[in-house]
């Protein structure tokens, strides 16, 4: 697959912004999570999960944010034998601006590639959505919620969803005075097809992140909040 190409561009994407702007927050993650994907076709369900680990990078430079995420792993199939297990990756880029400083409006873009014996396959996805987030007590401890329509959805040779959504719910911990930086979150996106093929099939990730955070102050960088 083509997929390790993507997340070092996708990669090489924040970091050369970060060289160009002043005064911008990074977040550098390593994340695991457990993805599963469920297919719906004639009446028959076919589904799979796994583990999948990988990177993600945040830059933020006032009200914008640039995030990049990469990951990889294996999907095993609940019909062993029937339907071969697929390796799987992706990678995701967003853009968010900050309304308020609770809502702020995302665009973004994911790839995602299956490869199993049985061949390859490759969606490519536009979204543009909302996410809201709140203090938990502490402004250390943040939970947010998202909503996204995805507007455009390709998938390589084979008919494209009639509509697709997508939500994003988690819980984020960034202590005060210390560099780290923890996440929890579950993702889900379902696609409808067109009714004559009774086909639907939903895509869901349980996600744990921990990682660095770095501010940049006349012209160094330091790690911690900023503050």
């Amino acid at each position: 697959m083509n997929v390790h190409k993507g997340v070092a561009l996708s990669l090489a994407a924040v970091l050369i912004a970060r060289s160009q702007l002043a005064g911008q927050g990074v977040d550098a993650r390593a994340l695991v999570a457990a993805p599963r994907n469920s297919a719906r076709l004639g009446g028959v369900t076919e589904r799979a999960s796994g583990v999948w680990a990988g990177m993600a990078v945040d830059l933020r430079a006032g009200r914008f944010t640039l995030s990049a995420r990469g990951t990889r792993g294996q999907l095993t199939t609940s019909q062993a034998g029937l339907v071969p297990n697929r390796d799987v990756g992706e990678i995701a880029v967003r853009g968010r601006y900050d309304i308020r400083s609770w809502i702020s409006l995302d665009l973004g873009y994911t790839g995602r590639a299956f490869s199993s014996a049985a061949g390859y396959q490759r969606w490519d996805m536009a979204s543009v959505g909302l996410t809201a987030t709140r203090d938990v007590g502490t402004p250390a401890v943040r939970a947010f919620a998202s909503l996204a329509y995805l507007p455009v959805v390709r998938i390589r040779a084979q008919e494209i969803p009639s509509v697709a959504f997508g939500s994003d719910v988690g819980i984020s911990v960034a202590p005060n005075g210390s560099p780290l930086t923890f996440a929890l979150s579950y993702r889900i996106e379902r696609f409808g097809f067109p009714s004559a093929t009774g086909r639907s099939e939903q895509f869901e990730a349980l996600s744990f992140s921990a990682g660095v955070k770095a501010w940049r102050h006349g012209g160094h960088w330091n790690l911690g909040d900023g503050t």
